[in-house]
């Protein structure tokens, strides 16, 4: 086997060329520790891509599934795993692939259509009896749904319609279940269906992107609950369909009922039957205990009623004695008397906040006049002792080509350039003698 891997190698590396430049569209997609995975493909052939992250660093735009795409890099065979792959060495984005912009397209006309609205979904059975699985006989969807099914509501009868989920006749076979299933639903006793596959790459998904299954769904008189691949993904069934779910389980879940919520459900019925029972019954008693009641509790209410009016008479004499009167005009006289003194002390407070703060502003402008005063003679001074002054009254500087200054007569040579800097603007000379004082 070695040898044989071996004389793979050697093949592809004598018989490709080194790089090769593909065009394609990304399949799926997905990224390790920088490391970019995917498959490139066309309409009849499909090659598995790695760009490593040295690479892939050096791609302006990180493509997507679904991108059309130009492919520069090297076809190797890694022999401990049997995989021949293309390693890729750079990418240029060529915008949408065919099978993206299929989907798209589909999406918005069907979108127009109504199709995806959810005015059209249809209600889901309480406790379906019956219900029709679309699925392939062989996968671990329909195991799924076996399972969850077992074990949430044992009651329906789940019965496989065994068809192919990826390939070429596919999606005939899925709309064509759909419809038979359909057609034979009332006689049959089908009171729902679940169509679903487990997850997959994009190319797996396709059938369930067909406009034929999407019309048989949109079709169907019983609803029909879909899920496709895994969470992430989304299919166009599943976007006409009745109701989507993520997983098989998912799908299971949501069309059926939990056996152990209903049992609970159930006793919290019987719970309340026998409460309102119980209260009913007690109803009765007290009507008739309330009969024998009646006559004492009457007298006694009479006598209870006449107590009381006895007790408010006294009540308002005491309260019109002229004492009681009294404290009550020196409460009211109190209390305006403590609302005036709030009223006068705020107004205090506020007059002493406004005095304040027109002596500030005065303080301020003063401040500010005085500052600017002495700004402006110390601005006189420096203009009258400031080098434009000084060249201004007929002297002048004198620096060498470098600018430095020149104090002395032996600072310069014969032949030295100089430049000397007057009031009005500046002179370049030659130095021909220099002489010191």
């Amino acid at each position: 086997m070695s040898e044989l891997g071996s004389r793979i190698s050697t093949a592809l590396a004598t018989g490709v060329p080194d790089p090769v430049r593909v065009a394609g569209e990304i399949g799926t997609f997905s990224e390790r520790n920088g490391h970019w995975y995917f498959n490139l493909k066309d309409d009849k052939a499909i090659v598995q891509c790695v760009c490593w992250a040295s690479d892939a660093r050096r791609v302006k735009h990180q493509p997507a599934a679904g991108d059309a795409v130009e492919i520069s890099g090297t076809v190797v065979h890694w022999s401990p795993q049997g995989r021949t792959q293309l390693r890729v060495q750079q990418i240029e984005l060529a915008g949408e692939g065919d099978q993206q912009a299929a989907f798209r397209r589909l999406c918005n006309e069907l979108r127009g259509l109504g199709w995806f609205s959810d005015e059209l979904k249809q209600p889901l059975p309480r406790y379906p009896r019956r219900v029709a699985v679309i699925t392939s006989g062989a996968g671990a969807a329909l195991q799924d749904v076996l399972a969850t099914g077992a074990r949430l509501w044992p009651a329906c009868e789940l019965i496989l319609v065994d068809v192919a989920v990826q390939g070429v006749a596919a999606a005939e076979q899925i709309a064509a279940a759909i419809a038979a299933t359909d057609a034979v639903a009332k006689d049959r006793g089908i009171e729902a269906i679940i169509l679903t596959r487990g997850g997959g790459s994009a190319e797996d998904l396709q059938s369930f992107n067909d406009r034929s299954v999407a019309a048989a769904i949109h079709a169907a008189a019983i609803p029909l609950v879909a899920a496709i691949g895994h969470e992430s993904d989304t299919s166009i069934a599943e976007l006409v369909a009745d109701r989507r779910a993520s997983t098989p389980t998912q799908a299971a879940m949501v069309l059926l009922p939990n056996r152990e919520d209903e049992s609970q459900r159930l006793d919290l019925i019987s719970e309340s039957l026998v409460l309102r029972l119980q209260r009913f019954l007690r109803q009765r008693i007290e009507r008739v205990g309330g009969a024998e009641r009646a006559m004492t509790t009457g007298m006694r209410r009479k006598v209870d009623v006449a107590r009381q009016r006895h007790l408010s008479a006294e009540a308002a004499i005491v309260a019109r004695r002229p004492h009681a009167l009294l404290a009550a005009r020196r409460a009211v006289v109190d209390e305006t008397a403590a609302r005036m003194r709030r009223v006068l002390m705020q107004r205090i407070i506020e007059a002493n906040a406004a005095l304040d703060r027109n002596q500030l502003g005065s303080a301020v402008r003063r401040a500010i006049v005085k500052s600017a005063a002495t700004l402006e003679e110390k601005r006189g001074v420096l203009e009258a002792v400031g080098p434009e002054a000084v060249l201004a009254r007929g002297y002048s500087v004198t620096t060498d080509a470098a600018g430095r200054l020149i104090r002395r007569s032996d600072a310069v040579s014969t032949g030295d350039d100089v430049v000397t800097r007057v009031a009005e603007g500046t002179i370049h000379s030659t130095v021909t003698r220099s002489e010191a004082e």
